[in-house]
C-alpha cells in the first residue's frame, strides 16, 4: 500500500471516528468490521513482525479515537497493543511502532491507563536505535508526572513511580538508565518532586559501571543539569551529554557607547532597547546560576547515607579507569559531600597528594576540594592533613617557584589552618614565615 492510500484510508477512518462519537449505537456494525479488521492484521504482525503491515497503524489510530465508545468490545485493545509492542518493538517498522506508542500515550492521557503499567513498557523501548521515538517517550514521561500533580501532590503515585525509578537506574543498558536519570532531573528542576526519594535515587545513579551515567549524577549534584534540563530530550549521543553552560554575552564598552553616541535617533533607540534586554539576560543567567549552586548543596544535605555515598565515590576514584575529568568531578562532590556533613573520609586526603603540584592540569580545581568545599573542617585528624599540607609546601612553597605559584599555595595552606589550626606544625610556620618575609 502506498503512502497516498494509507493517508486517504486514515481520513476515511478518522472522518468515520468523527460519525461514530456522535452516534456509538447507529454505527456499532461498521465499528465492528474494522474491529474485526484490526485483530486480523494483529495476528499476521505475530506472525511476520518484520514485514510490512499495510494498513495496521492507521486501524490502531482508529480504534484508539473511538475505544471508549465501545468499551466492553474493545476492552483487550490497550493489553493487546502493550504486548505486542513488549514483544516485537525491536523488530517492527518503526511508523508502525511509533503510531502504537502515540495510541497508547492517547490512552492514557484519556484516563484510560494508569502510569503504573504504561511506563515500564515506555522505559524499556528506550532500548530501540530511534531518536525521535525516544524524544517523544521522554516528553510523555515528564509531561504525565507534572501534569499527576497539577493540582496537588500524588504522594501515592510519586512513591510508586520513585521505587520503580531505582530499577530503572539500576538497568545495566546504559540508554534506559541515562534517560531514567535524565527523567529524574528534569523533575528536580520542575520542581516536580523535591524530596530526599528524590535526591537518593539520583545519588544510587553513581554506583552504575557506566561513567556516563556516573558523571551525569554528579553533575546533577555540582549543578551543572539545569542548563541541560530542558533539552535532555533532544538525546544527544555524546560522551557526557555535555550541554553548552555559557549563558548570554555580556554587553561590551563598544556596544553601550554605540548604543548612546552612534548613529541616527531612531537607531541609537533600537541599540538602547536591544542593549537593556541583553543586560537583563545576563542578570537573569547569573541569578540562574546562583540558585543552581545553592540547589545543589541543598541536594546534597537530603543524602540518607552521604558516608556510604561518600565511601562509594572514593572507591570509584581508587579504581582508575575514568577520565581525568571525570575524576576532577568525582573530587569535587566528594569534597562537598564531606564538608557539607562533616564526614571522615580519611583516605580521601592521601589520594589528592598526587595531584598536588603545579604542574597538574586544573591544579586549581584539586586544591578547592581542600578548601572550597570545607573538605577539611574541624573534625579531620590533624595528622591525617599533615602530609597532605607538606605536600603542599613542598610544591608551590620553594625560592624556584614563580610568585603567582608561591601565592595560590600559600593561600591554600592559610585556608587549611583556619578549619584545621592544629596542622599547622612548628616546621610549616617557620617556612610559611621565611617566605613571607
Amino acid at each position: 500500500m502506498s503512502v497516498a492510500q494509507d493517508l486517504l484510508l486514515l481520513q476515511v477512518l478518522l472522518l468515520g471516528a468523527g460519525h461514530i462519537k456522535r452516534d456509538p449505537p447507529g454505527y456499532q456494525d461498521e465499528f465492528e468490521l474494522q474491529w474485526r479488521h484490526f485483530k486480523a492484521c494483529l495476528d499476521l504482525l505475530h506472525l511476520s513482525p518484520d514485514q510490512p503491515s499495510p494498513g495496521l497503524g492507521e486501524l490502531v489510530t482508529f480504534v484508539a479515537q473511538v475505544a471508549s465508545c465501545y468499551p466492553a468490545l474493545t476492552k483487550s485493545f490497550t493489553g493487546d497493543l502493550m504486548a505486542t509492542l513488549d514483544q516485537h518493538h525491536m523488530l517492527m517498522e518503526p511508523v508502525l511502532r511509533h503510531t502504537i506508542v502515540k495510541a497508547l500515550i492517547l490512552i492514557r492521557n484519556r484516563g484510560q491507563l494508569p502510569p503504573t503499567e504504561l511506563l515500564p513498557l515506555l522505559f524499556r523501548l528506550f532500548r530501540v536505535q530511534d531518536k525521535s521515538l525516544r524524544q517523544l517517550l521522554f516528553r510523555h514521561i515528564t509531561s504525565d508526572i507534572k501534569n499527576a500533580n497539577k493540582k496537588g501532590r500524588n504522594e501515592r503515585l510519586n512513591r510508586t513511580l520513585q521505587n520503580f525509578m531505582y530499577t530503572v537506574l539500576g538497568d545495566e543498558h546504559e540508554g534506559t538508565a541515562k534517560k531514567g536519570l535524565a527523567v529524574m532531573t528534569e523533575m528536580w528542576r520542575r520542581r516536580v518532586w523535591r524530596d530526599a526519594r528524590t535526591v537518593n535515587v539520583i545519588a544510587s545513579a553513581t554506583s552504575h559501571p557506566s561513567p556516563r551515567i556516573l558523571l551525569a549524577a554528579l553533575k546533577f549534584f555540582i549543578g551543572q543539569d539545569a542548563g541541560a534540563g530542558a533539552g535532555a530530550g533532544a538525546d544527544s549521543d555524546s560522551d557526557d551529554e555535555e550541554r553548552g553552560a555559557g549563558g548570554p554575552a555580556a554587553p561590551t564598552k563598544e556596544d553601550v557607547y554605540g548604543a548612546f553616541h552612534k548613529g541616527t535617533t531612531s537607531s541609537k533607540k533600537k541599540k538602547q532597547k536591544k542593549l537593556r534586554r541583553v543586560q537583563a539576560a545576563v542578570k537573569k543567567a547569573g541569578r540562574r546560576a546562583e540558585g543552581t549552586q545553592s540547589e545543589a548543596f541543598a541536594a546534597l544535605q537530603l543524602l540518607h547515607d552521604p558516608q556510604g555515598f561518600a565511601e562509594g565515590l572514593l572507591r570509584r576514584l581508587q579504581s582508575g579507569g575514568a577520565r581525568f575529568e571525570t575524576r576532577l568531578v568525582i573530587m569535587t562532590v566528594l569534597s562537598r559531600a564531606v564538608g557539607v556533613h562533616k564526614l571522615l573520609v580519611l583516605n580521601f586526603y592521601p589520594f589528592l597528594q598526587k595531584y598536588i603540584a603545579p604542574h597538574t592540569l586544573d591544579v586549581t580545581t584539586v586544591l578547592a576540594a581542600f578548601i572550597q568545599a570545607r573538605a577539611c573542617h574541624e573534625q579531620v585528624p590533624p595528622d591525617v592533613l599533615e602530609p597532605a599540607v607538606r605536600q603542599l609546601v613542598d610544591q608551590f612553597v620553594h625560592d624556584r617557584a614563580r610568585p603567582e605559584v608561591i601565592t595560590v599555595g600559600l593561600k591554600t595552606v592559610r585556608e587549611i589552618c583556619t578549619r584545621c589550626p592544629l596542622v599547622m606544625t612548628p616546621e610549616l610556620l617557620q617556612v610559611e614565615g621565611v617566605v613571607d618575609g
